[in-house]
């Protein structure tokens, strides 16, 4: 009886262990330790680049905003969107989209922010101005400038659609709304 108990836990033991270690290797990013020069012999030495960007000047509180935009990286090897978002009040933590691997070197396609997502202080008050920046990464470390775009929440505003033929409409990803609090000390609570 004794040695069935044994073999329980030892089985029971393992098994937690294994079920540990796979747990945090899952949870576990490789990151490139590779030198800036060495990502750029591997990747390519070019700066990808915003090449345009629309979003209507206006939209209904409440509605989806689309942030259009066209990207271009010579090397082909794009990786990411960057944004960040600037409402009254509060600045959004930095983002990172992922570009579909497929897109490297040409992108064109939108983004969506919900602006019922956005705090409602702002939704509020009448035209409210948002501010969103976006650049490009790839992989070599290489960002883009930082494109710019805004628009003003306004009650019973339509959204401008973008000039026919400029833009795909290739959904890119959501701009999640998660911002950085000031707290009444003055300092930041949550610092990145």
């Amino acid at each position: 009886m004794i040695r069935e108990g044994v073999r329980f836990w030892r089985r029971f033991r393992s098994i937690l262990l294994g079920g540990i270690f796979l747990g945090l290797g899952a949870g576990c990013v490789v990151v490139d330790q590779r030198s800036p020069q060495e990502l750029e012999k591997a990747y390519g030495p070019n700066k990808p680049k915003v090449q345009d960007i629309f979003a209507s000047k206006e939209v209904f509180s409440g509605e989806p905003w689309k942030i259009y935009l066209n990207a271009s990286d010579p090397d082909g090897d794009m990786t990411f969107i960057q944004v960040s978002l600037w409402v009254p009040g509060g600045v959004l933590m930095p983002v990172r989209l992922e570009v579909p691997a497929s897109t490297g070197k040409e992108l064109s396609g939108y983004l969506v922010l919900y602006t019922s997502d956005l705090p409602f202080s702002v939704q509020r008050f009448g035209a409210s101005e948002i501010t969103i920046y976006v650049a490009v990464e790839d992989r070599a470390g290489h960002v883009s400038e930082r494109a710019i775009a805004s628009t003003r929440l306004i009650l019973g505003a339509k959204q401008e659609p973008p000039p026919a033929g400029k833009f795909q409409e290739r959904y890119l990803g959501t701009v999640p709304v998660s911002f950085m609090q000031m707290p009444a000390s003055g300092g930041l609570s949550n610092w990145p």
